[in-house]
This record gives C-alpha cells, structure tokens and sequence, in this order.
C-alpha cells in the first residue's frame, strides 16, 4: 500500500479486471503520469466493491466481462458505495442492453481497450474536471449501435425535455463525445457557459451526467450520426 502523502495530490485509480497481464501493464502505464497512481486491483466482484469502499478512489477502471459477474450490478453497488467516484467501462467490446444497464446503473464513461496510452490518460484526468471518458470515434460507432437496436433497457428520463436550441447544439457534441473545451470552441462559447448549459440539459432531461446524456440523445432518435460526420 502507498503512502498517504505520495498519493494525495494524484488521481487514484482502482482497476477491476479479470486479465492480470492487462491489469499489470496498464498498472504500470498510469504509475509513470506524475499526476496518477494506481491504488489497487482486483479480479472479483465483491473484492471490488470491498476496495472502493476502503480506498475510495477517484477512478475505477472496470471491464465487465468477469467470470459470474453481473456489469450493470457491479457499477450500481460500487456507485451506491461512492457516488462521487468515477467509473468508467473499459472493456473489448459489450452489448446494447449491458452498456445501457451499465449508463442506468451511474457509470461515467465507456472506453474499449484498444485506446492509445495518451488518450487514456487524458480522459481519466478529465473525469476529473466533471467530463466523461468517452472517445469521440468509439463513441460513434458505439450509439449507431444503440439507434439500431432493439435495447430492451431505456432511460428513465422526461420524454418532453423542451430544450432550447443552444442546449440541443450542446447535447449533439456530447453524444459524440466532446470535450467542454472543444464543444465551447465549436460553438464560440466559453467553457463555463458550456457546463451552464449541460447543467440544465441535466435538470431537464432528469439525468446525472453527460454518458447518460449521450444514450438518451440517440436511443430517443435526438442525434442522428448517419446524417452528420
């Protein structure tokens, strides 16, 4: 176990994953960022929801396809435990229905292994900062998935949001996973307007953050990636 004072100032990370090689190297990735630590490690369900409650981490890494264990209900007992960690699927692939109980049950973010060091180590410092690890071409190709499924699963969401025309300009970046920053750019606002707005995408759409977001502005036919690049 690391120390207190090495590891307070860094992301703390809890890795959940049935591949002890894939465990080790991404161990072993995160422990070189000066600003991220890796805290500690498991294979079973139950082992992880016993370390996020003692660790309480910042992030947890979690691949859903582990022997006798259910995703969806693993992501709602460790939120349950810390609603204010951050959790993001990191997986090889995973079905309409599982990635939507997964959304339904608080993760905040999906991402497939096959992502660069780089781009994994940007999103979990952003998670930081309230965005969603979400990359924008896995993103893609993942809610024309969603639109073409039969998801037995759906969002408990306002079926009549009435947003206003700024906030569906919003919503449509978020789906296709865009950073604060880059939406603010593409729309020539700042960064805080931006949170303003997704803030009351939130509150409209009676939702807790922007993956959930995204699924609810594809699976109710809001964003249409066919039409758009």
């Amino acid at each position: 176990m690391r120390g207190v004072n090495e590891t307070m100032n860094k992301i703390r990370v809890l890795l959940i994953d049935a591949n002890i090689l894939f465990r080790s190297g991404i161990a072993r990735l995160l422990d070189s960022q000066p600003d991220i630590t890796v805290i500690g490690e498991t294979e079973d369900c139950l082992e992880a929801i016993r370390l996020a409650k003692s660790l309480e981490p910042d992030v947890m890494l979690l691949d859903i396809e582990i022997n006798e264990c259910d995703g969806p209900t693993l992501v709602r007992a460790v939120k349950k435990q810390l609603p204010d960690s951050r959790l993001v699927v990191l997986t090889t692939d995973c079905d309409a229905d599982t990635l939507l109980g997964c959304v339904l049950a608080g993760a905040d973010g999906y991402l497939q292994k096959n992502i660069t060091p780089e781009a994994l180590f940007a999103h979990i410092r952003g998670l930081t900062h309230g965005e969603a690890a979400m990359a924008p071409a896995t993103t893609a190709v993942l809610m024309k998935r969603l639109a073409m499924s039969n998801c037995t699963l759906c969002l408990r969401a306002s079926p009549n949001p009435n947003l206003t025309s700024r906030e569906y300009e919003v919503l449509s970046l978020v789906a296709r996973g865009m950073t604060n920053r880059r939406i603010g750019a593409l729309l020539d606002i700042s960064e805080n307007t931006v949170r303003n707005h997704l803030g009351s995408i939130y509150h409209k759409l009676r939702l807790s953050n922007r993956l959930q977001v995204a699924v609810y502005s594809v699976t109710h036919g809001m964003v249409d990636f066919d039409s758009a690049g």
